[in-house]
Formats: structure tokens, sequence, C-alpha cells
């Protein structure tokens, strides 16, 4: 009987470890849908903007590290990202 029950449990878990696999790879193919239309909205912006967006959405850089980077300070980097965000933001809503 306990061979039986040990049978059964093995058979849930991997039942529940298939269903979870599959829901893992959903979501990655998710992720990977939504990093293509980042990649071609960041392909709009040109220079310095693209760079910038580049560099935190794809690069996975801070803003400081961007700043470092490219040579400017971390405001003006903060400021222009925040710009940015604005401007994906409105065309969004349009």
């Amino acid at each position: 009987m306990a061979k039986h029950q040990t049978f059964l449990t093995a058979i849930e878990k991997q039942s529940k470890l298939k269903e979870g696999i599959k829901e893992l790879n959903q979501r990655v193919q998710q992720l990977q849908k939504e990093k293509e239309e980042i990649i071609q909205l960041i392909d709009k912006f040109t220079g310095l903007d693209q760079t910038i967006l580049k560099k935190k959405y794809i690069e996975g850089l801070t803003l400081d590290a961007i700043a470092t980077e490219l040579g400017y300070s971390y405001q003006y980097v903060k400021n222009k990202h925040a710009e940015l965000m604005r401007m994906i933001k409105f065309s969004q809503k349009v």
C-alpha cells in the first residue's frame, strides 16, 4: 500500500512540474515578445536618445553607469531619460 501511495505522490509531483514548466515557457515567450517590442521602439530613436535607451533597457545599465560611460553628468542623463519616457508614454496614448 505504501509503495502505491509513493507512486501516486510521484505522479502528482511530476504533473505539477510539467504544468510549472509549461507556465514558465509561456512566460519566457511573453518576455521575448516584449523585448522585441522594446527593441523596435528604441530603434525609432537616434543618437544619444537611442544610446541611453539601449544601455538602460537592453544592456541593463543604471542611469549613473550610462552617464559615466558616455561622459555626461548623471543629472543630464536622468533628465534626458525622463524626457524620453514622457515622449514614449505620450505616443502610446495617441
